[in-house]
């Protein structure tokens, strides 16, 4: 089970995330926020695509809201 506030750190944590259709919240390394919450559109090898973006996994840490 997911906790708000908790990171997504595995490839299977954002499967399950997208599979609950948990809003996440992507951060940037320096902590800025880039996106606020939405929902896991797809998972690829390199990125994740929230709201019609795709945020790059070496870049950004992807947190449950």
């Amino acid at each position: 089970m997911f906790r708000i506030g908790s990171q997504l750190f595995t490839e299977s944590e954002l499967k399950r995330a997208m599979l609950a259709q948990r809003p996440v919240i992507v951060k940037y390394e320096d902590g800025e926020i880039a996106d606020y919450g939405g929902t896991i559109e797809e998972i690829t090898r390199i990125a994740v695509k929230i709201n019609g973006e795709y945020y790059t996994k070496a870049a950004c840490r992807f947190y449950i809201r």
